[in-house]
């Protein structure tokens, strides 16, 4: 092995930085497999998107025929009204929608009235059988589409109270049979539409009511006056995600220290000359051979022959069986010298900067009889 006369340890190569960077780029490339193996998983998650408020009311008012009892209407007040006396019905419904923010609306609104005829069993007069029944459009399905968050519908119209009483009273006398009657006005109000990809559907119904085969009779409400809803839209969230960036976070840091690393540890190697290279080189394929000097070879009382190659130096070491010794010559240079007798073979590496007086002239040539054997070079290599 080399000889090292130059008193320093030699340097070992920072290997450990390029095994740590090359473990820290297989992590990365580890978890960057992860994670495009890893499958999505989604999370449904429902939130309140948008609200709205509903309020209703009905306004009803009866209209009488001429007497000398009553005017066209009955008096104020009076919440209980003559048959015989009474023509039509009015009905009018107010309805207000207000949402928490604008959207498209898909908006109907009708009014029906139905007068149907019932047969009651039993004396507790709890089971109802309906015997027959008809409807009238008042108001036909009124189709709009809008976008606001706001909208009012106050749709009036107006029964034939007495049309259809008459009505049941010949259904009655004619077929002879014991029921009993009412009319209805049926407002129907639907808003519908679709919030954030989620649809919905509002859909409210107000009924006035009231009895056709009594000789007095009263007016019945029933709708829902306020009322308050939410569409609940789902978000769909895809639970990978914060692991994921995570991950990429990871690979990210990962790569950057391994490439330092790797970068770091064979800095020597990157970043040598071309003097370097071939300084090492031949350290690593001759080592048995050489010696390293530790500071210039003295060689003033020698003959100096200069030696073109390093290979001619490996035939006169293989010929003479003298180790050649590395001495250094000053900036990026190395003499590399076989003496033997009162000569000194000299091989020049590098661009010499600084020289000593015995090699500033490599020009002297041995006598005629002194010459370099040739012949085939026997590479050593470290062991």
């Amino acid at each position: 092995m080399t000889l090292d006369v130059t008193g320093q340890p030699k340097k070992k190569r920072p290997v450990g930085f390029v095994v740590f960077g090359v473990f820290l780029l297989g992590v990365a490339g580890i978890i960057f497999y992860d994670v495009r193996q890893q499958p999505a998983e989604t999370l449904t998650v429902p939130r309140a998107a948008y609200s709205y408020k509903i309020n209703q009311s009905v306004e009803t008012g009866v209209n009488y025929f001429q007497s000398s009892f009553y005017g066209t209407t009955p008096g104020a007040g009076n919440t209980a009204y003559v048959a015989d006396l009474t023509k039509s019905v009015d009905a009018t419904l107010h309805y207000t929608y207000a949402a928490s923010r604008s959207a498209e609306l898909s908006t109907m609104y009708s009014a029906v009235a139905t007068v149907q005829a019932k047969y009651t069993l039993g004396a507790d007069q709890k089971n109802v059988s309906k015997v027959w029944s008809k409807e009238f459009p008042l108001i036909k399905p009124v189709v709009e589409t809008r976008t606001g968050k706001n909208i009012s519908f106050e749709p009036s119209v107006t029964m034939p109270f007495a049309e259809y009483r008459k009505m049941l009273d010949n259904f009655k006398t004619a077929l002879a049979v014991p029921i009993t009657s009412d009319a209805s006005i049926v407002f129907t109000v639907r808003v519908s539409g679709t919030v954030d990809g989620t649809p919905f559907d509002d859909i409210r119904v107000s009924t006035v009511s009231m009895p056709l085969d009594q000789p007095l009779f009263t007016i019945s409400n029933k709708f829902e006056k306020e009322d308050s809803k939410q569409v609940i839209t789902k978000k769909v969230k895809n639970t990978q995600d914060a692991v994921k960036l995570y991950e990429k976070i990871a690979i990210g840091v990962f790569i950057i220290l391994g490439l330092v690393s790797v970068i770091y540890g064979m800095r020597r190697q990157i970043f040598k000359t071309p003097y370097q290279r071939e300084l090492d080189r031949i350290y690593r394929y001759h080592d048995g051979i050489i010696i390293r000097a530790n500071k210039p070879t003295d060689l003033e009382d020698r003959k100096i022959v200069s030696v073109q190659t390093f290979d001619d130096m490996l035939n006169l070491e293989e010929e003479l069986k003298v180790p050649i010794v590395a001495s250094p010559a000053g900036g990026d240079a190395m003499h590399f010298i076989i003496m033997r007798d009162d000569v000194a073979y000299v091989y020049t590496l590098g661009k010499v900067l600084l020289e000593d007086d015995s090699l500033r002239d490599l020009e002297r040539d041995l006598p005629d009889d002194e010459t370099i054997p040739r012949k085939k070079i026997r590479r050593k290599k470290i062991q």
